[in-house]
């Protein structure tokens, strides 16, 4: 129990300080006055945190760097050399699902499995979010609503594609989630998928269904954005799903 509640907290102030630093930035009125501007493509970091090259934000898409964290430790199986203690009470189920160690106990014991934390993010967010194949697969298992939306309108299909977690995202799909839902900002998780450099996510989507022409409020497709930003993995699988459809 106290290895439980040790890593717990571990992940729990992980994905704690990344969602502090995030906060939903919305379309404007004045945007038809910024023609010659675009909308950030993914608004979920501050301009602060986009300064801060050290943070990491578990919401917006990223590469992993070879530095360890406290959670790269705990995905490691190991421990740090000094963890602070803390009540039992500071254990739930959005921090039990986040770090892969929920249970039919606790889903039991859980009278709604859609709950939402202070930022608007449900249990199934939080395990796809850090890819928690047992979590996810828990938690659908026993009822949790697979399109629940986030504060941004993101369903955990976009934090799955994300965080580059192509599992997760297999799983998703065969429960049915939407594979072509948009955030706010008219993201799809394909597009998610293609900004983080994730090729097996993209091609778990593609196979899954996810539309190739859509594009967000900056008319970007993920074709487009995957090119813009170097994306050479991510951009390698769209083509190949590309080509077919010019075959005579």
């Amino acid at each position: 129990m106290t290895k439980r509640i040790e890593d717990v907290k571990t992940a729990q102030n992980e994905l704690g300080d990344l969602v502090n630093t995030t906060e939903s930035l919305t379309v404007i009125p004045q945007m038809q006055e910024m023609s010659n501007k675009q909308v950030p493509l993914f608004p979920l970091a501050t301009c602060n945190f986009l300064q801060n090259g050290n943070r990491k934000s578990a919401f917006q898409p990223y590469r992993q760097s070879a530095t360890c964290t406290p959670l790269t430790n705990l995905q490691r199986g190991n421990t740090q050399a000094e963890t602070p203690s803390i009540l039992p009470t500071d254990i739930n189920i959005h921090t039990l699902a986040g770090c892969g160690e929920i249970t039919e106990e606790d889903v039991s014991n859980e009278r709604d499995l859609n709950v939402l934390d202070k930022d608007g993010y449900t249990p199934l967010h939080w395990a796809s979010s850090f890819g928690q194949y047992n979590a996810v697969q828990l938690l659908l298992q026993n009822g949790a609503d697979i399109n629940k939306l986030g504060p941004n309108e993101e369903t955990a299909l976009h934090m799955a594609a994300n965080g580059g977690h192509h599992e997760v995202i297999r799983l998703l799909i065969s429960y049915g989630v939407h594979v072509n839902h948009v955030d706010h900002m008219l993201n799809t998780a394909l597009l998610y998928a293609a900004k983080g450099n994730h090729p097996h996510s993209c091609n778990e989507l593609l196979v899954g269904g996810a539309d190739l022409s859509m594009s967000n409020i900056n008319d970007e497709t993920a074709f487009t954005i995957a090119l813009k930003n170097n994306c050479n993995l991510a951009q390698s699988v769209i083509q190949k799903h590309i080509l077919p459809k010019f075959d005579l």
